[in-house]
Protein backbone atom coordinates (compact mmCIF):
# COMPACT_ATOMS: atom_id res chain seq x y z
CA UNK A 1 0.00 0.00 0.00
CA UNK A 2 1.36 3.46 -0.94
CA UNK A 3 1.89 6.06 1.76
CA UNK A 4 -0.78 8.33 0.30
CA UNK A 5 -3.45 5.68 0.48
CA UNK A 6 -5.75 6.22 3.43
CA UNK A 7 -7.59 2.94 2.99
CA UNK A 8 -7.16 0.37 5.74
CA UNK A 9 -6.66 -3.22 4.71
CA UNK A 10 -8.46 -5.87 6.71
CA UNK A 11 -6.16 -8.78 7.43
CA UNK A 12 -8.17 -11.80 8.56
CA UNK A 13 -5.14 -13.41 10.10
CA UNK A 14 -4.36 -10.26 12.04
CA UNK A 15 -7.94 -10.07 13.31
CA UNK A 16 -7.76 -13.71 14.39
CA UNK A 17 -4.56 -13.05 16.34
CA UNK A 18 -6.17 -9.94 17.83
CA UNK A 19 -9.15 -11.97 19.07
CA UNK A 20 -6.83 -14.60 20.52
CA UNK A 21 -4.91 -11.85 22.27
CA UNK A 22 -8.16 -10.48 23.69
CA UNK A 23 -9.79 -13.86 24.35
CA UNK A 24 -9.94 -13.17 28.08
CA UNK A 25 -12.16 -10.13 27.41
CA UNK A 26 -14.44 -12.21 25.19
CA UNK A 27 -14.71 -15.01 27.77
CA UNK A 28 -15.29 -12.55 30.60
CA UNK A 29 -18.01 -10.75 28.62
CA UNK A 30 -19.68 -14.06 27.83
CA UNK A 31 -19.65 -15.14 31.48
CA UNK A 32 -20.98 -11.80 32.71
CA UNK A 33 -23.81 -11.73 30.15
CA UNK A 34 -24.73 -15.36 30.81
CA UNK A 35 -24.73 -14.88 34.59
CA UNK A 36 -26.79 -11.70 34.34
CA UNK A 37 -29.35 -13.34 32.05
CA UNK A 38 -29.58 -16.40 34.29
CA UNK A 39 -30.10 -14.36 37.44
CA UNK A 40 -32.66 -12.07 35.80
CA UNK A 41 -34.55 -15.04 34.36
CA UNK A 42 -34.52 -16.86 37.68
CA UNK A 43 -35.27 -14.11 40.17
CA UNK A 44 -36.58 -11.06 38.29
CA UNK A 45 -38.75 -12.20 35.39
CA UNK A 46 -42.27 -13.41 36.21
CA UNK A 47 -42.92 -17.00 35.08
CA UNK A 48 -45.59 -17.53 32.43
CA UNK A 49 -47.62 -20.74 32.04
CA UNK A 50 -49.20 -22.06 28.85
CA UNK A 51 -52.30 -24.23 28.41
CA UNK A 52 -53.67 -25.40 25.07
CA UNK A 53 -56.76 -26.93 23.53
CA UNK A 54 -57.61 -28.27 20.04
CA UNK A 55 -60.74 -28.10 17.90
CA UNK A 56 -61.64 -30.40 15.02
CA UNK A 57 -63.57 -28.53 12.34
CA UNK A 58 -65.85 -30.29 9.83
CA UNK A 59 -68.83 -28.82 8.02
CA UNK A 60 -71.03 -31.95 7.93
CA UNK A 61 -73.76 -31.87 5.28
CA UNK A 62 -75.05 -35.39 5.97
CA UNK A 63 -75.81 -36.28 9.58
CA UNK A 64 -74.98 -39.97 9.13
CA UNK A 65 -71.73 -39.82 7.15
CA UNK A 66 -68.74 -37.50 6.53
CA UNK A 67 -68.11 -36.93 2.87
CA UNK A 68 -64.97 -35.62 1.13
CA UNK A 69 -66.90 -32.43 0.49
CA UNK A 70 -67.31 -31.99 4.24
CA UNK A 71 -63.55 -32.35 4.80
CA UNK A 72 -62.71 -29.93 1.99
CA UNK A 73 -65.16 -27.31 3.20
CA UNK A 74 -63.84 -27.62 6.77
CA UNK A 75 -60.29 -27.07 5.57
CA UNK A 76 -61.29 -24.01 3.58
CA UNK A 77 -63.11 -22.44 6.54
CA UNK A 78 -60.35 -23.07 9.09
CA UNK A 79 -58.85 -19.61 8.59
CA UNK A 80 -62.26 -18.07 9.17
CA UNK A 81 -62.54 -20.01 12.41
CA UNK A 82 -59.18 -18.63 13.48
CA UNK A 83 -60.51 -15.08 13.13
CA UNK A 84 -63.72 -15.98 14.98
CA UNK A 85 -61.77 -17.26 17.99
CA UNK A 86 -60.19 -13.83 18.46
CA UNK A 87 -63.38 -11.87 17.82
CA UNK A 88 -64.70 -9.51 20.45
CA UNK A 89 -67.97 -11.41 21.18
CA UNK A 90 -65.94 -14.53 22.02
CA UNK A 91 -63.46 -12.78 24.29
CA UNK A 92 -66.07 -10.71 26.07
CA UNK A 93 -68.17 -13.84 26.72
CA UNK A 94 -65.09 -15.57 28.18
CA UNK A 95 -64.36 -12.56 30.40
CA UNK A 96 -67.93 -12.57 31.70
CA UNK A 97 -67.98 -16.36 32.26
CA UNK A 98 -64.80 -16.27 34.31
CA UNK A 99 -65.51 -12.90 35.89
CA UNK A 100 -62.15 -11.50 34.81
CA UNK A 101 -60.87 -7.97 35.27
CA UNK A 102 -59.34 -7.45 31.83
CA UNK A 103 -60.19 -5.98 28.46
CA UNK A 104 -60.61 -7.57 25.05
CA UNK A 105 -57.16 -6.39 23.92
CA UNK A 106 -55.51 -7.65 27.07
CA UNK A 107 -57.03 -11.09 26.59
CA UNK A 108 -56.25 -11.57 22.90
CA UNK A 109 -52.64 -10.54 23.52
CA UNK A 110 -52.30 -13.81 25.46
CA UNK A 111 -54.21 -16.02 22.98
CA UNK A 112 -52.38 -17.74 20.13
CA UNK A 113 -54.28 -19.56 17.38
CA UNK A 114 -52.52 -21.89 14.97
CA UNK A 115 -53.72 -24.01 12.06
CA UNK A 116 -51.24 -26.81 11.25
CA UNK A 117 -50.67 -27.28 7.51
CA UNK A 118 -52.95 -29.73 5.69
CA UNK A 119 -55.18 -30.29 8.74
CA UNK A 120 -58.60 -29.24 9.97
CA UNK A 121 -57.30 -28.83 13.50
CA UNK A 122 -57.45 -25.48 15.23
CA UNK A 123 -54.89 -25.18 18.07
CA UNK A 124 -55.62 -22.60 20.74
CA UNK A 125 -52.99 -21.78 23.38
CA UNK A 126 -53.33 -19.31 26.24
CA UNK A 127 -50.56 -17.82 28.36
CA UNK A 128 -50.99 -16.47 31.86
CA UNK A 129 -48.96 -15.99 35.01
CA UNK A 130 -51.49 -18.19 36.86
CA UNK A 131 -51.40 -21.82 35.63
CA UNK A 132 -54.98 -22.51 36.79
CA UNK A 133 -56.32 -19.43 35.02
CA UNK A 134 -54.40 -20.40 31.88
CA UNK A 135 -56.27 -23.76 31.79
CA UNK A 136 -59.63 -22.11 32.52
CA UNK A 137 -59.12 -19.58 29.73
CA UNK A 138 -58.16 -22.27 27.22
CA UNK A 139 -61.23 -24.38 28.00
CA UNK A 140 -63.61 -21.43 28.09
CA UNK A 141 -62.34 -20.00 24.79
CA UNK A 142 -62.74 -23.41 23.12
CA UNK A 143 -66.34 -23.76 24.33
CA UNK A 144 -67.43 -20.22 23.52
CA UNK A 145 -65.67 -20.25 20.13
CA UNK A 146 -67.27 -23.57 19.20
CA UNK A 147 -70.73 -22.25 19.97
CA UNK A 148 -69.99 -19.07 18.06
CA UNK A 149 -68.85 -20.98 14.97
CA UNK A 150 -71.93 -23.22 14.97
CA UNK A 151 -74.18 -20.21 15.35
CA UNK A 152 -72.65 -18.06 12.65
CA UNK A 153 -71.79 -20.72 10.09
CA UNK A 154 -74.93 -22.78 10.79
CA UNK A 155 -72.79 -25.84 11.49
CA UNK A 156 -74.00 -28.81 13.44
CA UNK A 157 -71.08 -29.08 15.79
CA UNK A 158 -67.41 -28.30 16.33
CA UNK A 159 -65.63 -31.07 18.20
CA UNK A 160 -63.21 -30.29 21.03
CA UNK A 161 -60.38 -32.77 20.48
CA UNK A 162 -58.35 -31.91 23.55
CA UNK A 163 -59.11 -29.80 26.59
CA UNK A 164 -56.57 -27.57 28.23
CA UNK A 165 -54.05 -29.13 30.57
CA UNK A 166 -52.95 -27.74 33.93
CA UNK A 167 -49.36 -26.57 33.37
CA UNK A 168 -46.88 -27.32 36.13
CA UNK A 169 -43.72 -25.95 34.53
CA UNK A 170 -43.53 -22.37 33.21
CA UNK A 171 -42.89 -22.02 29.50
CA UNK A 172 -41.03 -18.79 29.99
CA UNK A 173 -38.61 -17.58 30.92
CA UNK A 174 -36.29 -20.49 30.11
CA UNK A 175 -33.33 -19.99 32.45
CA UNK A 176 -31.05 -22.38 30.59
CA UNK A 177 -31.96 -21.04 27.15
CA UNK A 178 -31.58 -17.41 28.18
CA UNK A 179 -28.25 -18.14 29.89
CA UNK A 180 -26.74 -19.90 26.89
CA UNK A 181 -28.01 -17.39 24.34
CA UNK A 182 -26.87 -14.42 26.41
CA UNK A 183 -23.42 -15.96 26.81
CA UNK A 184 -23.11 -16.42 23.05
CA UNK A 185 -24.44 -12.92 22.37
CA UNK A 186 -22.04 -11.44 24.92
CA UNK A 187 -19.09 -13.16 23.24
CA UNK A 188 -20.16 -11.97 19.78
CA UNK A 189 -20.73 -8.39 20.94
CA UNK A 190 -17.37 -8.18 22.71
CA UNK A 191 -15.61 -9.64 19.66
CA UNK A 192 -17.40 -7.16 17.40
CA UNK A 193 -16.44 -4.22 19.63
CA UNK A 194 -12.79 -5.36 19.73
CA UNK A 195 -12.65 -5.68 15.94
CA UNK A 196 -14.50 -2.38 15.41
CA UNK A 197 -12.12 -0.48 17.70
CA UNK A 198 -9.17 -2.10 15.96
CA UNK A 199 -10.42 -1.12 12.50
CA UNK A 200 -11.17 2.51 13.36
CA UNK A 201 -7.93 2.88 15.33
CA UNK A 202 -5.45 4.35 12.86
CA UNK A 203 -2.63 4.86 15.36
CA UNK A 204 0.74 3.39 14.50
CA UNK A 205 1.39 0.34 16.65
CA UNK A 206 4.33 -1.48 15.12
CA UNK A 207 7.21 -1.21 12.69
CA UNK A 208 5.27 -2.93 9.91
CA UNK A 209 2.68 -0.13 9.91
CA UNK A 210 5.40 2.51 9.63
CA UNK A 211 6.74 0.83 6.52
CA UNK A 212 3.25 0.20 5.17
CA UNK A 213 1.60 3.58 5.67
CA UNK A 214 4.58 5.97 5.77
CA UNK A 215 6.97 4.23 3.40
CA UNK A 216 9.81 4.84 5.88
CA UNK A 217 12.67 2.59 6.92
CA UNK A 218 12.41 1.62 10.58
CA UNK A 219 15.86 2.29 12.04
CA UNK A 220 14.98 1.00 15.48
CA UNK A 221 12.27 0.07 17.95
CA UNK A 222 12.76 1.28 21.51
CA UNK A 223 10.88 -0.78 24.12
CA UNK A 224 8.39 0.81 26.47
CA UNK A 225 9.93 1.42 29.87
CA UNK A 226 7.75 2.11 32.87
CA UNK A 227 10.07 2.85 35.76
CA UNK A 228 12.91 5.20 36.51
CA UNK A 229 15.98 3.69 38.11
CA UNK A 230 16.70 4.91 41.63
CA UNK A 231 20.07 3.18 41.79
CA UNK A 232 22.45 5.95 40.73
CA UNK A 233 26.18 5.75 40.32
CA UNK A 234 27.93 7.62 43.08
CA UNK A 235 31.09 8.52 41.18
CA UNK A 236 30.46 12.06 39.88
CA UNK A 237 32.78 13.95 37.57
CA UNK A 238 33.11 17.67 37.12
CA UNK A 239 30.89 19.16 34.41
CA UNK A 240 32.90 21.98 32.80
CA UNK A 241 32.91 24.24 29.79
CA UNK A 242 34.95 23.07 26.86
CA UNK A 243 38.23 24.94 26.41
CA UNK A 244 38.39 26.19 30.02
CA UNK A 245 39.71 23.23 31.94
CA UNK A 246 40.62 25.31 35.01
CA UNK A 247 37.30 27.16 35.08
CA UNK A 248 35.11 24.53 36.73
CA UNK A 249 31.56 25.15 37.87
CA UNK A 250 30.97 26.16 41.46
CA UNK A 251 28.86 23.05 42.04
CA UNK A 252 29.42 19.60 40.64
CA UNK A 253 27.02 18.11 38.12
CA UNK A 254 27.22 14.90 36.15
CA UNK A 255 25.27 12.60 33.90
CA UNK A 256 24.21 9.82 36.22
CA UNK A 257 23.28 6.63 34.44
CA UNK A 258 20.84 4.17 35.91
CA UNK A 259 20.56 0.54 35.06
CA UNK A 260 19.27 -0.04 31.56
CA UNK A 261 17.26 -3.08 30.68
CA UNK A 262 19.26 -5.32 28.35
CA UNK A 263 16.70 -5.01 25.57
CA UNK A 264 16.80 -1.22 25.78
CA UNK A 265 20.60 -1.21 25.56
CA UNK A 266 20.49 -3.46 22.54
CA UNK A 267 17.79 -1.30 20.92
CA UNK A 268 20.00 1.80 21.02
CA UNK A 269 23.02 -0.14 19.79
CA UNK A 270 20.92 -1.42 16.90
CA UNK A 271 19.70 2.11 16.16
CA UNK A 272 23.28 3.40 16.20
CA UNK A 273 24.40 0.65 13.81
CA UNK A 274 21.53 1.25 11.39
CA UNK A 275 22.35 4.95 11.24
CA UNK A 276 25.96 4.13 10.46
CA UNK A 277 24.76 1.99 7.56
CA UNK A 278 23.04 5.09 6.14
CA UNK A 279 26.49 6.22 4.98
CA UNK A 280 29.61 7.77 6.44
CA UNK A 281 28.58 11.13 4.97
CA UNK A 282 25.68 11.26 7.42
CA UNK A 283 27.18 13.11 10.38
CA UNK A 284 24.65 15.78 11.35
CA UNK A 285 21.31 14.29 12.32
CA UNK A 286 18.09 16.13 13.10
CA UNK A 287 15.72 14.22 15.37
CA UNK A 288 12.09 15.30 15.62
CA UNK A 289 8.58 13.96 16.17
CA UNK A 290 5.06 14.83 15.12
CA UNK A 291 3.66 15.69 18.55
CA UNK A 292 5.06 16.50 21.99
CA UNK A 293 5.79 13.74 24.50
CA UNK A 294 6.62 11.07 21.94
CA UNK A 295 10.05 10.65 23.53
CA UNK A 296 12.27 12.26 20.88
CA UNK A 297 14.47 13.96 23.47
CA UNK A 298 15.18 10.74 25.35
CA UNK A 299 15.82 8.91 22.08
CA UNK A 300 18.15 11.61 20.72
CA UNK A 301 20.13 11.93 23.97
CA UNK A 302 20.55 8.19 24.45
CA UNK A 303 21.55 7.88 20.82
CA UNK A 304 24.24 10.51 21.40
CA UNK A 305 25.48 8.52 24.40
CA UNK A 306 25.44 5.30 22.36
CA UNK A 307 27.65 6.91 19.69
CA UNK A 308 29.97 8.38 22.34
CA UNK A 309 30.35 5.04 24.10
CA UNK A 310 31.35 3.45 20.79
CA UNK A 311 34.33 5.83 20.61
CA UNK A 312 32.78 8.48 18.37
CA UNK A 313 33.18 12.16 19.21
CA UNK A 314 29.64 13.47 19.58
CA UNK A 315 28.03 16.89 20.01
CA UNK A 316 24.47 16.94 21.31
CA UNK A 317 22.58 20.17 20.52
CA UNK A 318 19.30 20.91 22.27
CA UNK A 319 17.58 23.01 19.60
CA UNK A 320 14.14 22.94 21.19
CA UNK A 321 14.33 26.65 21.91
CA UNK A 322 10.64 26.93 22.77
CA UNK A 323 10.38 24.30 25.49
CA UNK A 324 13.48 22.34 26.39
CA UNK A 325 12.67 18.96 27.86
CA UNK A 326 16.28 17.95 28.41
CA UNK A 327 16.89 20.87 30.78
CA UNK A 328 14.07 19.88 33.11
CA UNK A 329 14.70 16.14 32.81
CA UNK A 330 18.41 16.46 33.48
CA UNK A 331 17.69 19.06 36.16
CA UNK A 332 19.80 21.74 34.53
CA UNK A 333 19.35 25.29 35.71
CA UNK A 334 17.38 27.35 33.20
CA UNK A 335 19.98 30.12 33.39
CA UNK A 336 22.69 27.99 31.77
CA UNK A 337 24.26 29.59 28.70
CA UNK A 338 23.22 27.89 25.53
CA UNK A 339 22.34 27.95 21.87
CA UNK A 340 20.13 31.05 22.00
CA UNK A 341 22.92 33.15 23.57
CA UNK A 342 25.40 32.01 20.95
CA UNK A 343 23.09 32.61 17.97
CA UNK A 344 22.22 36.07 19.27
CA UNK A 345 25.89 36.96 19.79
CA UNK A 346 25.72 37.17 23.57
CA UNK A 347 28.29 34.40 24.15
CA UNK A 348 31.15 32.75 22.33
CA UNK A 349 30.89 29.15 21.21
CA UNK A 350 33.33 27.84 23.83
CA UNK A 351 31.13 29.40 26.50
CA UNK A 352 28.07 27.33 25.50
CA UNK A 353 29.65 23.94 24.76
CA UNK A 354 29.80 21.76 27.88
CA UNK A 355 31.69 18.54 28.37
CA UNK A 356 29.84 15.73 30.12
CA UNK A 357 31.09 12.89 32.26
CA UNK A 358 30.37 10.56 29.32
CA UNK A 359 33.61 10.38 27.41
CA UNK A 360 33.48 11.91 23.93
CA UNK A 361 30.10 13.62 24.54
CA UNK A 362 29.71 17.41 24.51
CA UNK A 363 26.44 19.28 24.93
CA UNK A 364 24.96 22.60 23.87
CA UNK A 365 21.82 23.46 25.84
CA UNK A 366 19.04 25.75 24.62
CA UNK A 367 19.82 28.71 26.82
CA UNK A 368 17.22 31.37 27.55
CA UNK A 369 13.94 31.43 25.64
CA UNK A 370 14.31 33.71 22.59
CA UNK A 371 11.44 35.70 21.04
CA UNK A 372 12.19 34.38 17.51
CA UNK A 373 13.23 30.70 17.67
CA UNK A 374 12.27 29.88 14.06
CA UNK A 375 14.31 32.78 12.67
CA UNK A 376 17.30 31.81 14.83
CA UNK A 377 17.30 28.19 13.67
CA UNK A 378 16.81 29.24 10.05
CA UNK A 379 19.54 31.87 10.13
CA UNK A 380 23.11 31.81 8.87
CA UNK A 381 24.61 31.63 12.37
CA UNK A 382 23.03 28.26 13.03
CA UNK A 383 23.97 26.95 9.58
CA UNK A 384 27.58 27.98 10.15
CA UNK A 385 27.56 26.41 13.60
CA UNK A 386 26.49 23.04 12.24
CA UNK A 387 28.82 23.29 9.25
CA UNK A 388 31.89 24.20 11.32
CA UNK A 389 31.29 21.69 14.11
CA UNK A 390 30.73 18.96 11.53
CA UNK A 391 34.49 19.03 10.99
CA UNK A 392 35.18 18.78 14.73
CA UNK A 393 32.85 15.91 15.62
CA UNK A 394 32.08 12.50 14.19
CA UNK A 395 28.36 13.00 14.83
CA UNK A 396 26.14 15.93 15.73
CA UNK A 397 22.76 14.93 17.18
CA UNK A 398 20.22 17.78 17.22
CA UNK A 399 17.02 17.52 19.25
CA UNK A 400 14.29 19.72 17.72
CA UNK A 401 10.67 20.70 18.51
CA UNK A 402 7.79 18.52 17.25
CA UNK A 403 7.30 19.21 13.55
CA UNK A 404 3.54 18.82 13.80
CA UNK A 405 3.41 21.83 16.15
CA UNK A 406 6.01 24.32 14.86
CA UNK A 407 8.18 24.64 11.76
CA UNK A 408 11.51 24.90 13.64
CA UNK A 409 12.47 21.30 12.89
CA UNK A 410 12.17 21.83 9.15
CA UNK A 411 14.67 24.71 9.37
CA UNK A 412 17.11 22.52 11.27
CA UNK A 413 16.54 19.57 8.94
CA UNK A 414 17.55 21.67 5.94
CA UNK A 415 21.10 22.08 7.28
CA UNK A 416 21.51 18.46 8.42
CA UNK A 417 22.63 15.38 6.53
CA UNK A 418 19.54 13.47 7.57
CA UNK A 419 16.42 13.54 9.70
CA UNK A 420 14.96 10.84 11.93
CA UNK A 421 11.29 10.87 12.93
CA UNK A 422 10.44 9.47 16.37
CA UNK A 423 6.98 7.88 16.51
CA UNK A 424 5.39 6.75 19.75
CA UNK A 425 3.56 3.45 19.48
CA UNK A 426 -0.22 3.52 19.98
CA UNK A 427 -0.39 7.30 20.18
CA UNK A 428 -0.44 9.03 16.82
CA UNK A 429 -2.50 8.61 13.66
CA UNK A 430 -0.53 7.58 10.61
CA UNK A 431 -2.58 10.07 8.59
CA UNK A 432 -1.26 12.90 10.76
CA UNK A 433 2.31 11.63 10.39
CA UNK A 434 1.83 11.56 6.61
CA UNK A 435 1.02 15.28 6.68
CA UNK A 436 4.06 15.96 8.88
CA UNK A 437 6.32 14.00 6.55
CA UNK A 438 5.36 16.22 3.62
CA UNK A 439 7.16 19.12 5.32
CA UNK A 440 10.35 17.08 5.47
CA UNK A 441 10.08 15.53 2.02
CA UNK A 442 9.57 18.91 0.36
CA UNK A 443 12.66 20.28 2.16
CA UNK A 444 16.35 19.72 1.48
CA UNK A 445 16.95 17.15 4.19
CA UNK A 446 17.12 13.44 3.59
CA UNK A 447 14.70 11.45 5.77
CA UNK A 448 16.80 8.58 7.08
CA UNK A 449 13.86 6.75 8.60
CA UNK A 450 11.80 6.42 11.75
CA UNK A 451 12.23 5.16 15.28
CA UNK A 452 9.27 3.41 16.90
CA UNK A 453 9.38 4.51 20.52
CA UNK A 454 7.70 2.94 23.57
CA UNK A 455 7.03 -0.18 21.55
CA UNK A 456 5.60 -3.37 22.96
CA UNK A 457 8.40 -5.87 22.45
CA UNK A 458 5.97 -8.75 22.91
CA UNK A 459 4.49 -8.37 19.49
CA UNK A 460 1.02 -7.00 18.87
CA UNK A 461 1.49 -3.54 20.31
CA UNK A 462 -1.95 -3.49 21.97
CA UNK A 463 -0.55 -3.89 25.47
CA UNK A 464 1.74 -1.22 26.85
CA UNK A 465 2.98 -3.29 29.78
CA UNK A 466 6.72 -3.65 29.52
CA UNK A 467 8.76 -4.23 32.63
CA UNK A 468 11.78 -2.02 32.17
CA UNK A 469 13.52 0.98 33.68
CA UNK A 470 14.13 4.40 32.23
CA UNK A 471 17.67 5.46 31.60
CA UNK A 472 17.67 8.19 34.22
CA UNK A 473 19.97 10.99 33.11
CA UNK A 474 20.25 13.63 35.76
CA UNK A 475 22.35 16.66 36.49
CA UNK A 476 22.94 17.26 40.22
CA UNK A 477 20.68 20.09 41.37
CA UNK A 478 18.98 23.07 39.84
CA UNK A 479 21.68 25.47 40.93
CA UNK A 480 24.52 23.65 39.15
CA UNK A 481 25.01 26.35 36.49
CA UNK A 482 24.06 29.41 38.39
CA UNK A 483 27.55 30.86 38.10
CA UNK A 484 28.69 29.05 34.98
CA UNK A 485 29.86 31.97 32.80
Amino acid sequence: MQNNNNDIEVNIGELFILLLHKIWIIILSSIVCAAAAGLISKFVMTPVYTSGTKLYIINRQNKDTITSSDLQTGSQLTQDFKVLVLSRPVTEQVINNLNLNMTHNQLISNIFVKVPDNTRILEITVQNQDPVLAKQLADSIAEVASERMVSILEMEKVNIVEKGDLPTVPTSPSVMKNTILSGIIGAFISAFVIIFIHLIDDTIKNAEQIEKYLDLTVLGAIPLEMKYSNKMRKNKKTFRKKGKKDNTLNEHSSIEKGTLEFTSNEAYKSLRTNIQFCGKEVKTICITSSLPNEGKTVVSFRLAIAFAESGKKVLFIDADLRKSVIISRLKVNNAVNGLSQYLSGMNYLEEVIYKSNVENLDIIFTGILPPNPSEMLGGEEFKNLVKNQREEYDYIIIDTPPLGVVIDSANVADVCDGTILVIESNKISYRFVQRVLKQLITGKSRVLGAVLNKANIYGLGYNKKYHGKYYNLEYGNNNAHENGN
